[in-house]
């Protein structure tokens, strides 16, 4: 009796850890394709979730749900796990929304022209921090930068 349950949990757990695996390679094939190459021009300091990085221009690569910055005189570079947020109406230009508390900017959102799926940042650490620090019944305001496609070569 034992000898035969024993058997029945091992086969139930090979089975899900191959269910598992098999999702998680499914997963990572998808998000492996590149969403979209662009650039911005950033006139301030801002955060990402995890770090700061300096006024500039940079190059805003999305490959699934990571997005990389890179700044072009490579002062500046970081990478944010992002998720995706629906529009109904997809808009006609790219744009790149930060919020802004008194002098702070925060990375928002990324919308590309034509496309009514964006990418949203989580809240870090420090924009928590200033939502909590302002008084929270006054909404930061929204700086909304225009997003160029960078053509393909």
């Amino acid at each position: 009796m034992k000898n035969t349950r024993l058997t029945s949990i091992l086969g139930s757990s090979l089975i899900a850890f191959a269910l598992s695996i098999g999702s998680l390679v499914a997963t990572q094939s998808a998000s492996a394709q590149t969403t979209g190459v662009a650039e911005v021009n950033i006139p301030f300091a801002f955060h990402t979730p995890t770090q700061t990085l300096p006024a500039g221009t940079y190059r805003v690569d999305r490959s699934g749900s990571l997005l990389i910055l890179q700044s072009k005189d490579s002062k500046g570079a970081g990478f944010v796990l992002t998720h995706e947020v629906i529009k109904t109406k997809a808009p006609d230009r790219g744009y790149v929304v930060f919020e802004r508390y008194g002098d702070t900017y925060y990375l928002e959102q990324i919308w590309t022209a034509g496309e009514n799926t964006g990418i949203e940042c989580p809240k870090g650490r420090a924009e928590k921090e200033s939502m909590l620090a302002k008084n929270t019944t006054t909404a930061p305001s929204t700086v909304e930068l225009a997003l160029n496609a960078i053509p393909a070569r």
